[in-house]
Protein backbone atom coordinates (compact mmCIF):
# COMPACT_ATOMS: atom_id res chain seq x y z
CA UNK A 1 0.00 0.00 0.00
CA UNK A 2 1.44 3.34 -1.01
CA UNK A 3 1.59 5.83 1.81
CA UNK A 4 -0.42 8.66 0.25
CA UNK A 5 -2.54 10.71 2.64
CA UNK A 6 -2.14 8.18 5.45
CA UNK A 7 -2.75 9.66 8.88
CA UNK A 8 -1.34 7.88 11.92
CA UNK A 9 -1.75 8.73 15.61
CA UNK A 10 0.52 6.02 17.01
CA UNK A 11 3.09 8.34 18.57
CA UNK A 12 5.15 5.40 19.90
CA UNK A 13 6.18 4.39 16.36
CA UNK A 14 9.59 5.54 15.10
CA UNK A 15 8.08 6.28 11.65
CA UNK A 16 5.46 8.67 13.04
CA UNK A 17 6.01 12.38 12.37
CA UNK A 18 4.43 14.82 14.81
CA UNK A 19 1.94 12.21 16.10
CA UNK A 20 0.12 12.57 12.80
CA UNK A 21 1.81 11.17 9.67
CA UNK A 22 3.80 8.05 8.77
CA UNK A 23 7.15 8.84 7.12
CA UNK A 24 7.48 5.53 5.26
CA UNK A 25 7.00 5.60 1.48
CA UNK A 26 5.18 2.27 1.60
CA UNK A 27 3.33 0.70 4.51
CA UNK A 28 1.96 -2.79 4.97
CA UNK A 29 -1.30 -3.51 6.76
CA UNK A 30 -2.90 -6.77 7.91
CA UNK A 31 -5.78 -6.30 5.47
CA UNK A 32 -7.24 -3.51 3.43
CA UNK A 33 -10.26 -2.79 1.29
CA UNK A 34 -9.80 -1.34 -2.18
CA UNK A 35 -13.36 -0.04 -2.53
CA UNK A 36 -14.77 3.42 -1.89
CA UNK A 37 -15.21 3.00 1.88
CA UNK A 38 -11.58 2.29 2.88
CA UNK A 39 -11.64 4.60 5.91
CA UNK A 40 -14.15 2.53 7.88
CA UNK A 41 -12.29 -0.74 7.25
CA UNK A 42 -10.17 -1.64 10.29
CA UNK A 43 -6.55 -2.49 9.64
CA UNK A 44 -3.36 -2.90 11.63
CA UNK A 45 0.00 -1.59 10.48
CA UNK A 46 2.74 -4.22 10.09
CA UNK A 47 5.38 -1.49 9.70
CA UNK A 48 5.19 -0.42 13.37
CA UNK A 49 8.57 -0.10 15.08
CA UNK A 50 8.79 1.11 18.67
CA UNK A 51 10.95 4.23 19.26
Amino acid sequence: MDNKGVKCDVCECRFNAGCNKCTLETIEVTHMKTGEDCVSTPHFCKSFAKK
